[in-house]
């Protein structure tokens, strides 16, 4: 097996509906150069680690599996498969996802080589919403989102960031962020590792963005970003939030720890909210923002009384989101069959 100039890192557990069409993906990639495809198994409990052994055993020169007897977690998961990459780059892929270009590896190698400079490319995307079967193809210029050239990747753009499987970058960067201890064996922070690894290798390196959809993104209802249970998801945003902040302070980015340190406090009083964990609230009473939102989140968490019809009240704002965001996806999406709207629509 010839040295690969690419390594493409894919992660994946319990992907069994998805893994196929990922590697499949992968293996379509029109190059002139070797490449790998270095998979991540997690000892899932369905079908994955069979389906991706055979193709190991079909693909033994480009395919190598990196497992073990028991589930080590995404962090430690996600150490060892970079840890087994051999290319001088890294292309991102997650079990879920897929590449709908077979050019993707040329291109954004392409653009790495002729500008040193560079650590890390990123692009367009295509993206599928599986609750509601629809798909908004270049998803970033379709919603009018482009990533200014200036953004900073701490807070992104109008809630978007960097997206991991349009994502290519330099081994030897990777490495070297990947020895910050504090965050990639920290157990605190499992499941936000790709943006802090993006923030990082922003911080040692440029960053370019290609407009082009290369990539199609998966949003599932339940995944390590996304998931229906509202305490799940103030718990992750919380760890994630704090990951950043632990950044921005490392790299002493002053915006940054200004912008995160009032997030800190918000999605730490979210997260004391849903676990009804009074003594965190009290932690953090005086720095919490005077206002309405604030205090009866507080007292929600305080008060016994005040804390189910706050609850109650947090649901149905979440029922609101997911409509407009049903909307939001009905509008930009090409699907215009009215029935088939319809059925989407009770289904919300």
């Amino acid at each position: 097996m010839s040295t690969p100039l690419i390594s493409v890192y894919m992660l994946t557990y319990n992907h069994e509906s998805y893994i196929a069409r990922a590697i499949e993906s992968v293996l379509v990639q029109k190059t002139k150069f070797p490449f790998e495809l270095v998979i991540g198994e997690d000892c899932s409990t369905d079908r994955t680690r069979e389906i991706v052994l055979k193709y190991q055993e079909k693909h033994p020169n480009i395919i190598r599996v990196v497992t073990s007897d028991e589930n080590v977690g995404m962090l430690k998961n996600s150490i060892r498969t970079v840890g087994a990459c051999m290319g001088k780059y890294i292309a991102f892929c997650e079990g879920d996802d897929y590449w709908h270009d077979s050019k993707k590896l040329e291109k954004q190698c392409k653009y790495l080589e002729m500008h040193p400079e560079c650590g890390l490319v990123h692009s367009d995307q295509n993206r599928y919403f599986e609750e509601y079967g629809l798909e908004i193809q270049d998803f970033f210029k379709t919603t009018d989102n482009l990533p200014p050239k200036d953004f900073c990747v701490f807070r992104g753009w109008n809630g978007y960031n960097i997206l991991t499987c349009t994502v290519m970058t330099r081994k030897k960067l990777l490495d070297k962020v990947l020895l910050d201890s504090n965050i990639y064996s920290n157990e605190k922070y499992t499941g936000a590792t790709d943006i802090p690894m993006f923030i990082e290798l922003s911080m040692l390196s440029g960053t370019h963005y290609i407009d082009e959809a290369m990539s199609t993104y998966t949003v599932r209802l339940e995944s390590a970003s996304n998931t229906q249970s509202l305490p799940k998801m103030a718990s992750f945003v919380r760890a994630t939030v704090n990951c950043h902040l632990y950044l921005a302070r490392k790299h002493n980015v002053k915006s940054a720890i200004d912008y995160l340190t009032k997030k800190c406090v918000r999605t730490t009083l979210s997260s004391a909210f849903w676990e009804r964990n009074a003594r965190l609230a009290r932690m953090i009473k005086s720095k919490l923002p005077r206002s309405i939102k604030s205090h009866l989140l507080y007292m929600g968490v305080t008060n016994s009384f005040l804390h189910y019809p706050l609850r109650l009240l947090m649901i149905v704002k979440w029922r609101y989101f997911k409509w407009q965001h049903f909307r939001f996806v009905r509008k930009h999406c090409k699907i215009n069959e009215t029935d088939e709207m319809t059925g989407q629509l009770e289904n919300v």
